[in-house]
C-alpha cells in the first residue's frame, strides 16, 4: 500500500513538472484531473488505514487468546445482598491408613478425621465500625472416616455429609461476641491447644486416625472394643446447638459460656499471647453434661522461638461409676529447612483410664511429621501410633497404625 502511494505521488510530481504543457490545455480539463488525483489519494489513504486497523485487531485478538490460555480469570463470589460480603473456604484431607492388629495387616483409603474434609460459607456485614453481624454454614464431607473404618468395615457405607456449623453471630469490639445456632460450645477445643505444627496427624485426640479399629483378644478374635472407645481426651461438649457468649480479649484472656441443648452448659477460660521467648496458648473448661456429670479439662502449649514446643493436656469426668480421666504430653520441633515451607516433627504419649470399663488403662505413643508447601496451600504428613489396652481378665493385642496423606486448603 505504501508502494502504491509512492507511485501516485511520483505521478503528481511529474504532472507538476509538465506544467507548461498543461497550461496549453483547457482549464476545465486541468481542474478535473486535479479532482481525480485528490479523490484517488483519499481512497488510498482510507485503504491504508483500514489495513492497519485490521492488522491491529488481529494482533490484539492473538494476544488476548494467548493471555486467556495462560491465565484463568479470577473467580468472583457475589452475595445476594449487597450489605453482606461472602467468602467460601475449606479443605480436602485424604490419606492411606495401614493397621496391624496383631494378626492381620490391612490398608484403608480414608478421610483423616483429625481434620475432616469440609466446606464452609461465611457471610458478614458491618453494622458499624464496632459491630459485625455474621452467618456460618459449614458441612463435613467424609468418605471412609479414619475414625470409623474397621477390620470388618473397610468401606464405610451411608451418608457421609453432616453439618458442623449452622449459626449466626454478633461480634462487637467492646461488648464481645454472641453466637446462636449449631457450632462450637464454649468448652470445645479446650483439651486441644497445640502449637507443635503436627496436630493434623497427632494431637490429644489420639483415636482420630484409627478410632474404628477393634482390638483382638488372645485367641486372635476381634473383640467389640474399638480404639475410639478407650482413647479419650474429654474435650468439652463439642459442637452443638447452643447460645454462646464470649467476652472481648483482655491481655490475651477471654471468658466464654454457653447454654447447650438438652439442658447442658459449659464455660471456658482461654489465653493466647506472644512473649519475648515465644507463643503461648492455653485453655481450661468446665462442662455439665446431659447426664449431669461434671467434667473439668484443659490444655496448654508453648512454642519457643527456637522451634521447640511443649504441649500438655488433662481432664477428668465425675460420672459416679467410672470417673474416666486422661493425661497427654507432646514434645515437638519445627523449622524452615526448605524454601517450600516449615517442617514439623513431634513425639507424644497418651494415657486414658476407665473410659469403657473401670479397669481399663489405655496407653498410646506416637511420632509425627508434617511438611508444609506454602505455594500449594498443602500439608504433607505421616504419622505412626501404637495403641495398647490393659484390661483386667482380658489379654488384648496391641494395634499399630501408620497414616500418610495430604491436606489441601482452598
Amino acid at each position: 500500500m505504501t508502494h502504491q502511494k509512492t507511485l501516485l505521488a511520483t505521478a503528481i510530481v511529474c504532472a507538476m513538472a509538465s506544467g507548461p504543457a498543461l497550461a496549453l490545455t483547457d482549464a476545465q480539463e486541468l481542474d478535473q484531473l486535479k479532482r481525480q488525483l485528490g479523490t484517488l489519494l483519499e481512497r488510498v489513504s482510507q485503504l491504508e488505514t483500514k489495513t492497519q486497523n485490521a492488522e491491529a485487531r488481529a494482533l490484539a485478538a492473538e494476544t488476548k487468546a494467548e493471555t486467556m490460555s495462560t491465565h484463568k480469570a479470577p473467580a468472583v463470589i457475589s452475595s445476594g445482598n449487597d450489605k453482606i460480603r461472602v467468602s467460601v473456604s475449606g479443605h480436602v484431607n485424604r490419606a492411606l491408613l495401614v493397621v496391624d492388629d496383631g494378626k492381620e495387616t490391612d490398608l484403608y483409603h480414608v478421610d483423616n478425621d483429625s481434620s475432616s474434609t469440609r466446606l464452609r460459607v461465611i457471610g458478614e456485614g458491618d453494622v458499624s465500625p464496632e459491630l459485625t453481624v455474621g452467618t456460618a454454614i459449614e458441612v463435613q464431607l467424609e468418605s471412609n472416616s479414619s475414625f470409623n473404618v474397621s477390620q470388618d468395615n473397610e468401606a464405610v457405607s451411608g451418608d457421609s455429609i453432616s453439618d458442623r456449623r449452622l449459626e449466626v453471630y454478633f461480634d462487637h469490639d467492646r461488648l464481645g461476641k454472641l453466637w446462636m445456632g449449631k457450632g462450637w460450645t464454649a468448652s470445645e477445643d479446650s483439651s486441644e491447644m497445640d502449637l507443635s505444627g503436627t496436630a493434623l496427624v497427632g494431637y490429644s485426640s489420639t483415636a482420630d486416625i484409627a478410632g474404628g479399629i477393634k482390638f483382638r483378644n488372645g485367641a486372635g478374635n476381634l473383640s467389640t472394643t474399638r480404639v475410639g472407645d478407650v482413647f479419650i481426651n474429654l474435650d468439652g461438649l463439642s459442637r452443638k446447638n447452643r447460645l454462646r457468649y464470649d467476652t472481648p480479649s483482655v491481655a490475651g484472656v477471654k471468658l466464654a459460656a454457653s447454654a447447650v441443648e438438652d439442658s447442658a452448659w459449659d464455660t471456658a477460660l482461654t489465653y493466647a499471647a506472644e512473649h519475648g521467648q515465644g507463643t503461648v496458648a492455653a485453655a481450661v473448661a468446665y462442662s455439665d453434661q446431659q447426664s449431669n456429670d461434671g467434667q473439668v479439662n484443659g490444655s496448654a502449649s508453648f512454642l519457643h522461638n527456637s522451634g521447640v514446643s511443649v504441649t500438655l493436656a488433662a481432664g477428668e469426668r465425675d460420672s459416679g461409676a467410672q470417673d474416666p480421666n486422661f493425661v497427654y504430653g507432646k514434645l515437638g520441633y519445627q523449622n524452615r529447612w526448605f524454601d517450600a515451607g516449615k517442617t514439623a516433627f513431634s513425639a507424644d504419649y497418651h494415657v486414658a483410664n476407665h473410659a469403657q470399663v473401670r479397669s481399663d488403662k489405655a496407653k498410646s505413643v506416637g511420632v509425627q511429621m508434617v511438611q508444609n508447601i506454602d505455594s500449594w496451600a498443602t500439608e504433607l504428613y505421616v504419622g505412626y501410633r501404637n495403641y495398647d489396652l490393659e484390661r483386667a481378665g482380658d489379654n488384648l493385642d496391641d494395634a499399630d497404625a501408620l497414616i500418610a496423606g495430604a491436606r489441601i486448603k482452598f
